[in-house]
């Protein structure tokens, strides 16, 4: 509950950090027309670090104990300026690449190697994104930074026990405009996961939730229209 309830501190302060640097001269809100069915879809390709917390383990021993790499996959569409959803799918500890040898709190627990041997873990969520800066602020298509939060569901399969489990989670998330086709995202979202993503194993301390932070970095790719057509008044 602690490493939650951080995270949704870590979401509230960056909420108010956006509300603080919005200039005063942004554009007011105004009407949008709805899309058709395919327009303001997007795709994503990135890479991702995730910090995996076991129940009753120290977070600040998670480096090296529970850090990994992989690489993640997205795809989703705007609805309305304010809201989104998002399909998106994470392969972590799986290449060799990026191994980690030292990634002890990782299922099966201090056999190091045998998760990434195996084939990491694969996590499959879907997210309702709120974007805070066209909710509050108004729509600007030529805008260079856009904030959102996001709700998720899923669940994630550990290849290293042969065990899956549901996931809840919460994130926060960062576009970059480059133009009206590219953009840089920035992701952080915290996982919550039952102790079958972990293994039942003695040396867990097994009960409660476990829980597990990633961070994402990628390149975001529209497809199509991208933009909503203002409707004057």
């Amino acid at each position: 509950m602690k490493r939650i309830l951080i995270a949704l501190a870590f979401a509230f302060t960056a909420i108010g950090t956006v509300s603080a640097q919005v200039p005063k001269e942004s554009p007011a809100k105004y009407a949008v027309a709805t899309n058709s069915f395919w327009s303001n879809w997007y795709v994503q390709v990135g890479l991702d670090m995730s910090l995996q917390n076991p129940y009753k383990h120290n977070f600040a021993h998670v480096f090296p104990n529970g850090k990994t790499f992989g690489v993640n996959a997205a795809a989703g569409r705007w609805f309305t300026p304010g809201l989104g959803l998002r399909a998106k799918v994470n392969w972590e500890n799986g290449i060799k690449l990026f191994e980690n040898g030292h990634a002890a709190w990782l299922a099966p627990f201090y056999d190091c190697g045998v998760n990434m041997d195996k084939g990491g873990y694969l996590a499959f969520v879907g997210d309702i994104q709120l974007d805070i800066h066209n909710l509050f602020f108004g729509y600007d298509e030529e805008r260079l930074w856009n904030f959102q939060v996001y709700p998720r569901a899923g669940g994630v399969y550990c290849f290293g026990v042969s065990k899956g489990s549901p996931l809840l989670g919460f994130g926060i998330g960062n576009t970059f405009r480059i133009d009206s086709r590219f953009k840089i995202y920035f992701d952080i979202a915290y996982n919550v996961v039952s102790s079958g993503f972990v293994g039942v194993e003695h040396d867990t301390g097994q009960s409660g939730s476990n829980g597990y932070f990633d961070i994402n970095v990628g390149l975001q790719i529209n497809l199509g229209n991208s933009t909503f057509k203002r409707v004057d008044k």
